[in-house]
């Protein structure tokens, strides 16, 4: 009697438990895998449990963890972003606002940074305070060495050119002190136009093209941008009043309507002497002499006040020593020489 032909082999791949067979009185031969079926299973386990760990899923980064590894990673707008919602989830953390205060200052966007550092003082624990009034301060006195600041702006820029804040912003400190490797205002105004024409809602963007146009000769063309000024006329910010107030002194012949623009920058903006120079100008046009020296007077004092040759020894002497209150008492005094009231009163705050 010949041997029993076997069932033909199954294909590999998942393996089904093979149906119960009824037993015979046949004795049943049972095969040993050889060495190196053996091996390869081994494989086959090891590959599994290592495909297994890879897909496994992996914890969230908090908020804030992400945005310092985005920005060690030179990706300072979506760094913006993961800070944006990491103080919505943890309102009372003031790293988080720090953060976004010290991006603030690199891009020079002390209005925002203003508006930022007082949400912030509304929320953080009173015993924080004082880390968010120290990035105010620095914020809207303090100018960052200029290479520092170009070179953060242009990695940022090189990093992720859809970062437009950071582009605007270098685009801006060209704009300020130029060298001759910088690209030149033609080139400054094309690349300008083109992210204004890109996201016409953005309005550092168009602030900075509007004030290159003026810079360039080109009343007209800034105007016409000036404009097309994104909302409602009635709830623009200090950024669009202080344009239309420029345009309305020299080059529309309206200085009236000027003074009382000018006069919203700086409800806005007290320290900004650019502002009130232009605001005593207008003044002494309408023949308010009085005024127009007074405010000259005021634009003296603040520039004496933001000279950086002084005011940087004397921001750094007594934020060294924020513990002692005498330190919080000249802050104060500084703050308020330099039109800032609301930051004085809060430097004399308990």
């Amino acid at each position: 009697m010949g041997r029993r032909s076997r069932s033909p082999r199954q294909p590999q791949g998942r393996r089904h438990p093979a149906p119960a067979r009824p037993r015979t009185s046949e004795s049943l031969t049972i095969r040993r895998p050889s060495k190196a079926i053996l091996a390869i299973g081994m494989v086959l386990t090891f590959l599994l449990i290592g495909l297994g760990w890879w897909l496994a899923p992996v914890a969230p980064r908090a908020p804030l963890d992400d945005a310092r590894a985005k920005l060690a990673s030179g990706l300072a707008g979506q760094a913006e972003r993961a800070l944006r919602e990491a103080s919505a989830t943890d309102p009372g953390n003031p790293e988080v606002w720090r953060l976004r205060l010290e991006l603030l200052r690199v891009e020079d966007r002390s209005l925002e940074a203003d508006r930022l550092a007082w949400q912030a003082y509304a929320q953080v624990p009173t015993e924080e305070r004082t880390a968010i009034l120290r990035e105010l301060t620095l914020a809207l006195l303090a100018d960052l060495p200029e290479d520092v600041v170009r070179s953060a702006l242009a990695r940022w820029s090189a990093a992720d050119p859809s970062d437009i804040e950071a582009r605007v912003a270098l685009l801006r400190r060209i704009a300020g002190a130029p060298r001759s490797s910088d690209p030149d205002r033609p080139a400054r105004l094309t690349e300008l136009a083109k992210l204004v024409a890109e996201q016409p809602e953005h309005l550092n963007a168009r602030e900075a093209l509007i004030s290159e146009l003026a810079d360039a000769g080109e009343p007209d063309r800034g105007r016409e941008v000036l404009d097309a000024w994104p909302g409602v006329e009635a709830d623009r910010d200090a950024r669009y009043w202080r344009l239309r107030g420029r345009w309305d002194l020299e080059y529309d012949e309206q200085p009236a309507r000027a003074v009382e623009e000018f006069r919203r920058v700086l409800a806005e903006q007290p320290h900004d002497w650019r502002t009130r120079y232009r605001l005593a100008r207008a003044l002494r046009q309408l023949g308010k002499i009085d005024e127009s020296d007074a405010e000259a007077e005021a634009v003296r004092r603040t520039r004496e006040v933001l000279d950086p040759l002084t005011l940087g020894p004397k921001l750094d002497a007594s934020l060294r020593r924020l513990a002692d209150p005498s330190a919080r008492l000249e802050l104060s005094e500084l703050c308020r020489r330099a039109g800032l009231a609301r930051l004085a009163e809060a430097w004399r705050a308990p």
